[in-house]
This record gives structure tokens, sequence and C-alpha cells, in this order.
């Protein structure tokens, strides 16, 4: 399908829609399209936390979080 279809294609399909909800989902996608993507700063905390905790080695790796998995469902 080329560009032009693709846009005759979903034109048509807007043109059908009926459902606000939708509608209004369809437009703040596109409206925020161009917009980067802000990591909340209780995220940024948690991530900063995170990295401290890996740099302490304050962590434990997959085969142990799946050794303890493991056990939990048997208990």
């Amino acid at each position: 399908m080329t560009l032009i279809e693709l846009k005759k294609s979903i034109h048509q399909k807007i043109d059908d829609l009926n459902d606000p909800d939708l509608l209004n989902l369809v437009n703040t996608m596109i409206s925020n399209k161009d917009k980067v993507f802000q990591i909340p700063e209780e995220h940024l905390v948690g991530i900063k936390q995170g990295m401290e905790d890996i740099k302490n080695g304050d962590f434990i790796t997959l085969e142990e979080f799946e050794k303890r998995y493991e056990k939990w469902l048997k208990d």
C-alpha cells in the first residue's frame, strides 16, 4: 500500500467513525507524535536508586531470583 492509499484508507475510517472517545484518542496520538517522552521525576528517583544499588553490589542475579521464586512457589 502506498502512502497516498494509506492516508485515504485512514481518512475513510475516520470519516466513518462515530466514537468520540476513539476520535479523541487518535487526535491525541497525532498531536503528540513529535513530543519527546519525559520520564517523571519520581521514576527518575527510582532509576537513580537502582543504579546506585547496582554500583554498590546490592542486587541478585536472575539465576538467584529464579531459585528464590521456585522455592516460594513450593512453599
